[in-house]
């Protein structure tokens, strides 16, 4: 004869098989969980990892070929480093054969948001070192040339009232800035975690301090370069 389950065999089969399925899932929670925590670190430190290379490349090659004095500038949660960077376009700031460095531009005049150089070439190799979204170091202290401005423009247009006055001399610097969405440079987004960059010149030390944030994630470190 064949035997059934029973009413209490049923209900422990059912009680058994609930706590399996719950012990299981919670695994599982606790392993997404870590899982999610692993990887929301390792984007934090991606990201810082990502600025600090290209901070570290930038500074090395901080004012090469321009006025020594005209190196850095701060502003808030912006960076303004001296030089001209590598593009497609642009092969960067070079030795003339007849003109010796350093190179720089002087302003000739100044009118609200508008600066007007004595040149745009400062190295005279064929190409204009100053475009949209690029720094500018001046005397006086820096400024962000605007996202509408066409590069060779004489009027340079900025997205500030220009600071300096006639006749000081101004020098193109690539641009850290860190905005909701991450640190940007020169316009374009580098290190998207980033929620804090807080940029500080003390002497001949740049000292940076940077957190990364990603969900309940948050991974800081501070950065100092020795200007040489």
């Amino acid at each position: 004869m064949e035997r059934g389950l029973t009413l209490v065999e049923l209900l422990l089969s059912i009680t058994l098989a609930s706590i399996l399925s719950l012990t299981l899932y919670s695994l599982y929670s606790l392993t997404a969980s870590a899982y999610r925590e692993a990887m929301a670190g390792w984007y934090c430190m991606q990201s810082l990892r990502s600025a600090i290379v290209q901070l570290d490349s930038d500074l090395k090659q901080c004012a090469c070929l321009l006025p020594q004095d005209l190196k850095v500038a701060c502003q808030e949660s912006a960076l303004f480093i001296a030089g001209v960077p590598l593009t497609s376009s642009h092969s960067g700031i070079r030795v003339h054969a007849s003109i010796p460095p350093p190179y720089f531009s002087t302003i000739r005049s100044l009118s609200g948001s508008s600066m007007i150089l004595d040149v745009l070439d400062i190295d005279a190799s064929g190409s204009y070192d100053y475009w949209a979204d690029l720094g500018v170091i001046t005397e006086s202290g820096p400024c962000v040339i605007s996202h509408g401005y066409s590069r060779g423009d004489a009027v340079l247009t900025l997205k500030t009232p220009a600071p300096g006055s006639t006749g000081e001399r101004t020098v193109p610097a690539i641009h850290y800035e860190l905005k909701a969405d991450g640190l940007y440079r020169n316009g374009q987004l580098l290190a998207e975690a980033l929620c804090t960059f807080a940029p500080h010149l003390d002497g001949a030390e740049v000292a940076i301090v940077m957190e990364a944030c990603y969900h309940e994630n948050r991974e800081r470190i501070s950065y100092t370069y020795h200007l040489q």
